[in-house]
């Protein structure tokens, strides 16, 4: 799920990852269900430059969250040349600004 293909030490993020779902389930009185089965989707969209990191995980969100029919796993798990193009990013800014606007100065 790393956008830049960098590689954290040998599991840290699972268990960044295990340890903020065992907060959350606290946080909710929630039983967690069983242990999560992580797998490494190597063909996500890499992302280019180092500047649009903020903008590139809301749109890689926003396609997780639209797809209905949970097929993202799918279409990601093999390494693949996929990028977000500068259009795909400015449609995210575009909606980001869109939405904040909406809210009044405080």
């Amino acid at each position: 799920m790393d956008p830049l293909k960098r590689r954290l030490i040998a599991g840290e993020w699972k268990t960044i990852l295990d340890n903020s779902i065992k907060i959350y389930n606290a946080h909710k009185n929630k039983k967690g269900r069983k242990t999560i089965q992580w797998k490494n989707l190597a063909g996500i969209p890499e992302q280019k430059d180092s500047k649009t990191c903020g903008y590139w995980i809301m749109r890689y969100m926003k396609e997780i969250v639209e797809d209905k029919n949970l097929e993202f796993a799918a279409k990601w798990e093999r390494r693949t040349n996929l990028i977000y193009t500068e259009k795909d990013i400015d449609q995210v800014r575009a909606e980001w600004a869109k939405h904040v606007i909406m809210f009044p100065d405080m």
